[in-house]
């Protein structure tokens, strides 16, 4: 799988990678920019404004396909966080989005998977992760998303581990 194809993907699909849009004009200024930006990494560092968004577009341009699949994961982890976050606050439209946005990133993944033995292999888990979101979303239970997100950093690990060697 290559990164453009990845990128395309994710593009036609719909799932941002940078910032969601502001949903509070609320919030200082100082809260609107400093934010942490995934590294191609997966390590976290703060970028501030406008250097977010070139640093972010960047990242992703010139990344790996497993680093912007690791990327991905931690994006799907975010937005299950999220979800979490709205079912303590019984903010409904907040867990919405959450799900909606890992559900897409993994409807992106299964996709774009090829179905070759690693791949049968993957894509499996992600039906699984998904299927576990929707029970998720439909209990409002949040140890099963947290149980999915563990799932996901399995997988993350597993991924991390295969880079390190190559």
């Amino acid at each position: 799988m290559s990164s453009k194809k990845i990128i395309d993907d994710l593009v036609s699909r719909k799932i941002e990678f940078e910032l969601e849009e502001e949903k509070s004009e609320e919030r200082s200024d100082v809260e609107k920019t400093d934010i942490p930006a995934p590294a191609p990494s997966g390590s976290y560092q703060k970028i501030q404004g406008k250097n977010f968004d070139s640093f972010f577009e960047s990242s992703l341009r010139t990344a790996d396909p497993v680093s912007l699949l690791l990327m991905c994961y931690d994006l799907a982890k975010a937005s299950l966080k999220k979800a979490i976050e709205g079912i303590r606050n019984k903010d409904y439209e907040l867990k919405y989005e959450g799900v909606s946005r890992a559900m897409r990133i993994f409807d992106t993944l299964i996709a774009i998977t090829e179905p070759n033995d690693v791949g049968k292999h993957l894509i499996t888990s992600y039906l699984f992760i998904t299927k576990k979101i929707v029970e998720a979303d439909i209990s409002k239970d949040e140890k099963i998303f947290e149980k999915v997100i563990s799932y996901i950093e399995e997988l993350e690990q597993a991924w991390r581990k295969i880079k390190s060697k190559t």
